[in-house]
């Protein structure tokens, strides 16, 4: 399978988010994603958008800018939930008009309590765009690790061991089935979705007692969570036409208008 490839939409999208002034709290998968962005924009000859870690880049003036930086402790999604609203009540406040965060795979285990950790984001994020009306705020689906197949793990299956990393999956999926159905209208980065999507729209899925769940593809990563030179630019480049996205919603309604 190949990276994605630019073309005049991903690069209209990209000219539409250079203007604007973005942060992106994350851990390692959102790591992947910067390094997709520099991919993508290495096709271009030279960046389009700036982009770097919050503290290293002037961000006086009006020019356009894409901040990131870790948030909070992985297995710990309230940490996350608490970090992105200090840094952007203490530092990002009237310096950003758009601001997302996501949460890593290894924040959701076979134990999860998928609902807790729903509601403290939900709180989280209805807070802030209650506190902060001139933000945009994009949510963030969570991203899914990929399911061992085979012989063995059926047999282990049929023998009524728990497959704790489809289990895991699950509740991934529920978070996300959570997300999605809390907040339809609003913007959103599907990173699950195109975690699972192959370039030709098939869905790399599993089923669990009756039901299909959402799982990444094998060709996205090289260890089962990460995501590798490929998948990275096709999350890159779903990030950058979300965020595009968001800004065409927001010029045409007027909401969360720049600072």
């Amino acid at each position: 399978m190949q990276p994605r490839s630019m073309d005049d939409a991903l690069k209209a999208d990209l000219g539409r988010v250079s203007s604007a002034r973005v942060y992106f709290g994350h851990q390692s998968v959102g790591g992947n994603i910067m390094d997709g962005m520099g991919d993508l924009q290495g096709q271009l000859g030279k960046p389009v958008i700036r982009v770097g870690e919050l503290g290293s880049l002037d961000v006086s003036g009006d020019h356009g800018v894409l901040l990131h930086t870790k948030v909070g402790k992985n297995e710990q999604p309230v940490s996350k939930c608490e970090d992105f609203r200090r840094i952007l009540d203490q530092q990002l406040a009237g310096v950003v008009n758009v601001a997302l965060f996501k949460f890593c795979y290894v924040d959701f285990s076979d134990t999860s309590d998928v609902d807790a950790i729903f509601q403290t984001y939900s709180g989280t994020m209805d807070d802030l765009k209650q506190r902060h009306p001139n933000i945009t705020f994009i949510h963030v689906t969570a991203p899914l690790r990929s399911v061992d197949r085979g012989p063995g793990v059926w047999a282990r299956e049929m023998l009524g061991r728990p497959n704790r990393v489809k289990l895991a999956n699950v509740n991934r999926n529920e978070f996300n089935r959570l997300l999605r159905q809390r907040y339809p209208a609003d913007p959103m980065f599907d990173l699950a979705a195109v975690m699972s999507s192959y370039p030709d729209g098939r869905r790399e899925s599993f089923k669990m007692n009756g039901n299909t769940y959402d799982s990444l593809v094998p060709a996205y990563t090289d260890d089962g969570g990460h995501l590798n030179a490929v998948g990275r630019t096709h999350a890159a480049a779903e990030f950058v036409s979300s965020i595009a996205d968001a800004l065409r919603t927001r010029d045409t309604t007027g909401v969360g208008t720049a600072p």
